[in-house]
């Protein structure tokens, strides 16, 4: 039967090539049409990345002024300190000075019953005076250092609030990695928003940055490695179906969730022992001002 059959398989033959070929261009429109969707997106994210570099010029330029002015600021206080600690020690001298000259004077004066009039009343009321203000600027120094012990506070709370934020941050990144195609700009590294101002790097500060940018190269690299598959992909299209495809972003995000996991295991155990660590400051802040002033 088979002779006999073989206008009936030449026409099954030439609909299941239709089919293919139908299936096949279907396919091929469809990656034209989503390159072209990645390429429109990949515009819109590169406008949004240029005008994000022209602000973070502008504001690593404010920042630089900003610790200019700052460290500016701090040698003039510091010569302003000295100059009223100067005037200070100056002005007690004078008034101690004239307190002596003008019991010396009075002494030479007699009183009504021929006896030498009180000795040195200026003087005590000079060193009264002195111990008036003595105690004033005592008051102020307590009242300035509280403030400065309430401000670095305030600025320990902004510091965590913005590892929190910065945590938010990477961990929509990689939500929006893993739903989206794996070409996508998710923005920036959390290395590009983290602090840098030494006056507020802690020790875990410095150790997380550095766990950051490890975090940076490793999505560099992966990054690269993906331009490399999708190029050799561009020369040989029907090559990978639907199961490679999965495959491969399969390995991907396992690499990317593994390196993750160890990152963000690392940064608990840091965090751990900072807020140890601050809880002993703390503790030792409160004994120093309850015991050590006393």
């Amino acid at each position: 039967q088979l002779p006999g059959n073989q206008a009936h398989i030449k026409v099954e033959l030439e609909k299941l090539k239709k089919t293919y070929d139908s299936q096949q261009q279907k396919l091929e429109e469809r990656v034209i049409a989503m390159g072209k969707e990645l390429q429109e997106a990949k515009g819109a994210i590169g406008d949004t990345q240029h005008k994000l570099v022209e602000q973070s010029a502008v504001l690593l330029t404010s920042q630089s002024q900003l610790q200019e002015v700052e460290a500016e600021n701090s040698l003039l206080q510091l010569r302003l300190k000295e100059l009223n600690e100067e005037y200070r020690s100056r002005l007690t001298q004078y008034i101690k000075d004239v307190a002596d000259y003008m019991d010396s004077k009075s002494s030479n004066i007699m009183g009504p019953s021929k006896a030498p009039a009180d000795r040195a009343p200026m003087k005590r009321f000079v060193d009264s005076m002195l111990k008036d203000i003595r105690a004033s600027y005592k008051s102020r120094e307590e009242q300035l250092a509280r403030a400065a012990r309430g401000y670095k506070k305030r600025m320990k709370n902004l510091v965590k609030k913005h590892e929190n934020l910065l945590i938010a941050y990477g961990l929509q990144r990689e939500q929006i990695r893993s739903l989206g195609s794996s070409a996508m700009d998710c923005g920036p590294a959390e290395l590009h928003f983290s602090i840098t101002d030494p006056e507020l790097l802690t020790n875990t500060t410095r150790e997380l940055n550095r766990l950051r940018e490890d975090k940076a190269k490793l999505e560099m690299q992966l990054h690269e490695l993906q331009k490399v598959h999708d190029q050799n992909l561009l020369f040989s299209p029907r090559q990978l179906d639907e199961e490679g495809w999965a495959e491969v972003r399969k390995q991907l995000q396992e690499f990317a969730h593994t390196t993750q996991e160890d990152l963000e295991h690392e940064r608990s155990q840091l965090l751990t022992r900072a807020i140890v660590a601050e809880e002993q400051v703390s503790e030792l802040q409160e004994y120093i001002d309850k015991h050590l002033a006393r």
